[in-house]
């Protein structure tokens, strides 16, 4: 009985998007990739730092100087649909990194229903959403008033391909980011006292408590994305273009050992607004993570061992409550 009220929920669901279809295709897209972006509540464009960049913004894929493989799964609805996510990332020498995506949403089982009211299902119809991402990503060196600061920029070309029971759809999209890195000490650390003590000079020292500051712009959909379906009247569901700013802010502990990083992004798509999230990591091995996307909070952690890295993500749902896992490893 609960799958059929959860069936009859996701129906309504799919009808009310079919109502905007022509203004607002491809929304599986607007569902998050990756567990560790999920984890800071979804505020990853600032942050970007792993195979999930392509998707976020892949100006990330700049950061990323090691090979590395993702590989996603979520079960949504109370395993009623499936979201995946498998990425690749290869460096190509020292400022180029290339990267492969692949997005899926998958809905099986649904019920088909014939056009006389009150009659049962006569069968059942599948729907796959499918997203193919190619990526770029570079880094450049800057100066600026004699201060160094980093720039990365990325851009991605997608392919669309739905097919929903006998139909199907195409589109081509074009998605753009940047991130600047300024690393504050750099910028404002002062140096120690050069004062003679018992004969001896002590050495200039720099304040290393600053942190570095990221700043990101990402456009999802330049222009706007068409996804033509092959249905008689032949119509084409519109993407429209996406604006994203966020900051980003990571503060080493030394003493500790530990980075806090906190995030914050803002987007003109209403369904992406107020996402922000902090993450604690410790060595590079354990990481803990909490955010919040619009009004739900979301929590998520992670385990770094060796070239492998597992993280999760929660997040509850009207629908049932969301567990994420992701696992990616790096190809020395």
């Amino acid at each position: 009985m609960k799958r059929i009220v959860l069936t009859a929920l996701f129906i309504c669901l799919v009808s009310s998007i079919e109502t905007r279809a022509e203004s607002y295709g491809g929304e599986f897209l607007n569902l998050p990739v990756g567990a560790k972006a999920l984890g800071i509540g979804g505020a990853f464009g600032p942050v970007a730092d792993d195979a999930s960049a392509i998707y976020w913004n892949p100006a990330g894929l700049g950061k990323l100087r090691v090979p590395e493989i993702m590989l996603v799964h979520t079960a949504l609805f109370a395993n009623m649909a499936s979201h995946d996510y498998l990425a690749l990332v290869l460096p190509i020498g020292k400022k180029l990194s290339l990267g492969a995506a692949w997005i899926r949403l998958g809905v099986e089982d649904i019920p088909r229903f014939s056009y006389t009211i009150g009659t049962p299902p006569i069968g059942t119809f599948g729907n796959n959403e499918n997203a193919f991402f190619g990526s770029a990503g570079t880094s450049f060196e800057k100066i600026t008033l004699g201060k160094p600061w980093k720039l990365y920029s990325g851009g991605s070309i997608k392919l669309i391909y739905d097919k929903m029971d006998d139909r199907q759809a195409t589109g081509l999209g074009v998605d753009a980011g940047s991130i600047i890195d300024i690393n504050l000490a750099d910028w404002f650390a002062r140096r120690a006292e050069s004062r003679p003590l018992m004969g001896i000079l002590p050495v200039a020292i720099e304040n290393s408590n600053l942190g570095t500051l990221s700043l990101s712009f990402v456009i999802q959909d330049i222009g706007g994305t068409s996804i033509a379906w092959n249905t008689i009247r032949k119509h084409s569901d519109i993407r429209p273009a996406v604006y994203k700013i966020g900051l980003a802010y990571h503060q080493p502990i030394s003493i500790l050992r530990s980075t806090m990083t906190f995030a914050w992004e803002g987007s003109t798509e209403t369904m992406q607004k107020g996402r922000l999230g902090a993450e604690y990591k410790y060595r590079n091995l354990l990481a803990f993570r909490a955010g919040q996307d619009q009004d739900k909070l979301v929590f998520g952690a992670g385990l770094s061992v060796w070239r492998f890295t597992m993280d999760y993500a929660y997040n509850s749902h009207d629908l049932g409550s969301i567990h994420r896992v992701a696992g990616s490893y790096k190809i020395m």
